[in-house]
């Protein structure tokens, strides 16, 4: 197990890595660059948080912190972002388009992991499966916290006015708190006792991470142009 220091630390390198490439992608003036690097991240961390959604970080006296927590976390960051930059019809269509392929790819790791193996390969088989298998369960509790959460979080970014922090600063607890109620009991509902510890961990550690969602908006703030127009 991790300490929660060492997961922080984790989160905040992910963080400054993901806002770090568009920040670089600015600077230079690739601007054309920005929505599709900040898609392919996007659906690159919800790749992530799919596979390690099932595995303990962390144990904070009763609460317990799954690991996938800081790689979604990011996730969102990088859905602000974009939704903020190019407007609400983006990012709903961003959140469509990445629950198609974290469908595609439950469906693909589910033929390969099941295919009858060649006798040479059969003894690895388990050991392969063990790495690359994600429930059924957790895949489709996966897709539809983050439709659901995420889809309400493009709204929310995109309503409210003020400054790109202050839009961040309340969008993001209100769709942390959507995904973790979803999430949590379809996923482990009769299979992890006292759930509402594992749901009140999530929603801790996903609300705590805020700051640094806010931070990665910040860093990018030249990029965003603090943006106002993004009611289409």
């Amino acid at each position: 197990m991790y300490s929660l220091s060492f997961l922080y630390g984790m989160a905040f390198v992910i963080y400054i890595a993901v806002a770090g490439v568009l920040w670089i992608i600015h600077r230079l003036g690739k601007e054309e660059l920005l929505l599709p690097v900040g898609a392919m991240n996007y659906i690159l961390l919800l790749t992530i948080s799919q596979y390690v959604a099932s595995k303990i970080g962390a144990y904070i006296g009763p609460l317990v912190t799954p690991m996938g927590v800081t790689t979604y976390s990011a996730s969102v960051a990088m859905l602000d972002f974009l939704t903020l930059r190019y407007g609400r019809g983006v990012g709903y269509w961003i959140v469509r388009i990445a629950a198609y392929l974290q469908a595609l790819i439950f469906i693909i790791n589910y033929l390969v992991i099941n295919y009858p193996p060649a006798p040479f390969w059969s003894p690895i088989q388990p050991y392969f499966a063990s790495i690359m298998g994600t429930s059924a369960r957790i895949a489709i509790a996966s897709l539809t916290a983050f439709l659901v959460s995420e889809t309400y979080d493009v709204f929310l970014v995109s309503r409210l006015r003020g400054g790109v922090l202050r839009r961040v600063g309340y969008s993001d607890p209100v769709a942390m708190t959507i995904d973790t109620l979803v999430f949590i009991p379809i996923a482990f509902y009769g299979v992890v006792p006292n759930i509402w510890v594992l749901m009140l961990s999530q929603l801790i550690i996903k609300v705590s991470l805020t700051p640094m969602t806010m931070l990665a908006i910040w860093l990018n703030r030249k990029a965003l142009k603090y943006a106002v127009a993004t009611l289409r």
